[in-house]
């Protein structure tokens, strides 16, 4: 009878310690990622200032402006993407995922028209992007 309440605790044990190591990655994790990513909010990227105008300073940006803050980003993608090569692209790219993460922050604040407009201009970058891709 001892031996299967020894072999009960034994894998009690190791479900335990699994389960707290789990949880420690995952606080180490996020740890990680928020340190990342304030580190790159920080800096302003290269054509940050070109793309969003008024708005380059994304963290200032507000709920009620941020559709304005896409369509401006947009409308200078138009316009400049036709010299740009695979730098520029991904640095185009970077400051939309910029944000696009700080969008996430006011979501809740944004009417739905705001939403879909943003999402249909999400599409266009996309767009616009692979047919550069094509392109070269």
């Amino acid at each position: 009878m001892k031996k299967p309440n020894r072999t009960y605790a034994k894998v009690m044990l190791a479900a335990a310690l699994g389960f707290s190591f789990a949880a420690e990655a995952t606080n180490l994790t996020s740890a990680n990622a928020a340190a990342v990513t304030v580190t790159i909010q920080d800096d302003k990227l290269p054509m940050q200032q070109e793309l969003l105008g008024e708005f380059a300073d994304i963290n200032a940006i507000t709920a009620e402006n941020t559709r304005q803050a896409y369509i401006t980003f947009m409308e200078n993608v138009r316009e400049q993407k036709g010299a740009w090569g695979d730098t520029e692209w991904q640095n185009a790219k970077n400051i939309l995922e910029r944000l696009n993460a700080h969008k996430e922050t006011v979501e809740k604040e944004l009417g739905t028209d705001d939403k879909g407009k943003i999402k249909m201009l999400q599409s266009e970058f996309r767009s616009l992007e692979t047919a550069g891709d094509i392109k070269d």
